[in-house]
């Protein structure tokens, strides 16, 4: 046994089809549901939720959910198996202390990104915890157990698919990182999980909760203020206290809100790098003021569209704009953190490309491309200009290969 959680006991397995293939690694995570959560009628819908929406979450900070299945009256799901410890176990080894700033603000942004893309794909998880957080030995943070995840309300979901399943019946809510809302049964929201990601946030910053292990209604009625950890700079004190805000009307609206907030001041305002951003990823940050003077713009695929062509997304239909727009501050952040073109499935690129495959003249999103592709050119060049010529090509050969039709990149290999 690897572990127990909110819904069921989580073992280390072998996968015999890996087994048969060959394959180096043939271990996985299976997770069973518990015999308490067998006895409710709910359960099997709850389980099956958690593996439908968990697979849809394709994202290297949430686990990978492979499948869901039963075997007579054992119901289960197959997922990737992790290996380092979870968080809150770290957070227990090293109390009263807390965190080095530099490892808990890469934490932290790692979690925000994950429940930012949840987000942006109407998911909210309504059970983030420390215990539902991994930090594998690499040091990459793995958000797991969207086993209480329900769809936020999204004009574009069918009603078919509205909630039925109650958390709270089932005891899955676990009350020192619950919200306010959640504690007095309200309807799921991306707040909820930003009070949630707030109150771990501080305890990595602080070595402690910010109301002393106490549910978010008993402080809010004690009216309990954390105190402010003398190391913060004020971007993260206030974006952590904006989190930590017991009504949801006064709280950040969704995680890429909260990461926008941590970030301080935003390039191209006052001329500020974010406070958060790792010095190796500030230069790009800095670039992302560059002014896009041209009137013609890096369309779907690499193609190009006259700007007169280009379509607002204020201009869709509330549906289709909602997710639109939840997919284009995905993008923001990833272009704010220099994730350009890689990893594959999560950065800049990938996102605006989505939202053109929903919105093929999208102004925001064909800007997003060509800003990636002016990034991209500059990178190069300060390679080449520091001796990485080799380097700065197979880079160049990539961004090509994305974008065949930006200016820049094209003049750059015809200089090269």
């Amino acid at each position: 046994m690897l572990g127990r959680g909110g819904m069921g006991v989580v073992y280390k397995a072998r996968d015999l089809r890996k087994v048969e293939a060959m394959d180096r690694n043939p271990y996985i995570a299976v997770k069973v549901l518990s015999k308490d959560f067998q006895a409710n009628p709910d359960s099997f819908i709850a389980l099956q939720r958690e593996s439908k929406k968990a697979q849809q979450l394709a994202h290297p900070n949430i686990v990978t959910v492979y499948d869901f299945d039963r075997d007579g009256p054992n119901v289960f799901m197959t997922m990737e198996l992790l290996e380092g410890e979870p968080l809150d176990q770290l957070i227990r080894r090293l109390r009263p202390a807390a965190l080095p700033t530099q490892q808990a603000l890469s934490i932290i942004e790692q979690m925000a990104r994950a429940l930012a893309y949840a987000h942006s794909e109407s998911i909210v998880h309504s059970d983030f915890k420390p215990g539902n957080v991994f930090l594998t030995s690499k040091s990459v943070v793995k958000v797991v157990d969207f086993g209480i995840a329900r769809a936020a309300k999204s004009a574009d979901r069918p009603a078919e698919d509205a909630t039925v399943f109650d958390p709270g019946s089932l005891g899955a809510l676990t009350p020192t990182y619950a919200s306010c809302e959640m504690l007095e049964y309200g309807e799921p929201d991306p707040r909820d999980d930003v009070y949630g990601l707030s109150v771990v946030a501080y305890e990595l910053l602080a070595g402690s909760h910010p109301f002393d292990r106490k549910p978010a209604t008993y402080a809010r009625d004690l009216d309990l203020k954390p105190k402010r950890p003398k190391e913060l700079s004020k971007e993260i004190w206030q974006a952590i206290s904006h989190g930590l805000a017991f009504d949801r009307e006064k709280r950040t609206r969704n995680a890429t809100e909260f990461i926008k907030e941590m970030s301080g001041p935003r390039p191209g305002r006052d001329g500020l790098l974010p406070k958060w951003i790792v010095p190796a990823t500030a230069a790009v940050a800095l670039l992302l003021v560059i002014a896009i003077g041209s009137l013609i713009f890096v369309g779907q695929n690499g193609g190009v569209q006259p700007e007169a062509e280009l379509e607002e997304t204020s201009l869709l239909e509330p549906g289709l704009r909602q997710k639109v727009e939840g997919i284009l501050e995905v993008a923001e952040v990833h272009l704010l953190v220099g994730r350009l073109l890689e990893p594959p499935g999560s950065s800049a690129y990938d996102a605006y490309q989505q939202v053109l495959d929903m919105h093929q003249y999208n102004k925001q999103a064909t800007q997003g491309l060509q800003q990636i592709g002016d990034l991209l050119e500059q990178r190069i060049r300060d390679m080449i200009a520091s001796n990485q010529r080799q380097e700065g090509q197979t880079l160049l050969q990539k961004s090509l290969a994305a974008l065949p039709k930006h200016q820049g990149l094209i003049s750059l290999q015809q200089e090269l």
